[in-house]
């Protein structure tokens, strides 16, 4: 092979080797270009979970426990609590409890809708949720009237039927009118007024009893 001959093949290769390097670096310019931008992780703007709603003690507790659920049973069945048998630590509605301190509710659920006077002392309505009774910084009645699942510590609320509130509670301490009254037995002033309408609990009352 001449001189010249060899010198256009090593020409030729340097050149295609060239030039292959210049496309893939141009299409790997062009991809990195013209490719969707990855998304960055939302750390700091994510929305947390809700957290575990515990009930509010009564004042003094520094710490405030998990709220305990217990099953009520099937209207029929099971095994009804005896009359007479509800204890001040049972007095607990929408995971508060009767005698909680209010700095204490405000903490777990915020700054109530509107504060009104009333005889008791102070009204804190948080709209469609509960409304607190207040004397001196303490809860003395917490008051469902709203369809919204919250109930009392045994599972009952509005809408419940009148069998389930048996079941969970027994025979009441007094009926009247519409209204089923469970006292407790270490304090009568106190307890719970379940208001039932076509035999379905409408209203709840837990604390004070008028």
């Amino acid at each position: 092979m001449s001189k010249k001959a060899i010198i256009a093949v090593v020409a030729a290769l340097v050149l295609g080797i060239g030039g292959t390097v210049a496309y893939f670096y141009l299409h790997s310019l062009y991809v990195a270009n013209t490719a969707p931008p990855v998304a960055a992780t939302q750390q700091g703007n994510a929305v947390p979970p809700a957290a575990n709603q515990g009930t509010v003690p009564p004042a003094g507790n520094t710490t405030i426990p998990a709220a305990t659920q217990t099953p009520v049973p099937a209207a029929g069945g099971g095994q009804a609590s005896a009359a007479g048998t509800l204890t001040d630590d049972q007095l607990v509605l929408a995971q508060i409890s009767y005698g909680a301190a209010i700095d204490a509710v405000r903490q777990q659920h915020g700054e109530p809708y509107e504060i009104d006077h009333h005889h008791m002392g102070l009204e804190y309505e948080y709209m469609n949720l509960f409304d607190l009774y207040v004397v001196n910084g303490i809860v003395q009645r917490i008051k469902v009237d709203d369809l919204n699942g919250l109930g009392t510590s045994k599972g009952i609320r509005v809408g419940s039927s009148v069998d389930e509130v048996i079941a969970a509670y027994g025979q009441p301490t007094l009926v009247g009118g519409d209204h089923y009254i469970y006292r407790s037995v270490s304090n009568p002033a106190v307890g719970f007024d379940f208001e039932i309408e076509l035999n379905r609990v409408e209203n709840i009352k837990c604390g004070l009893l008028q």
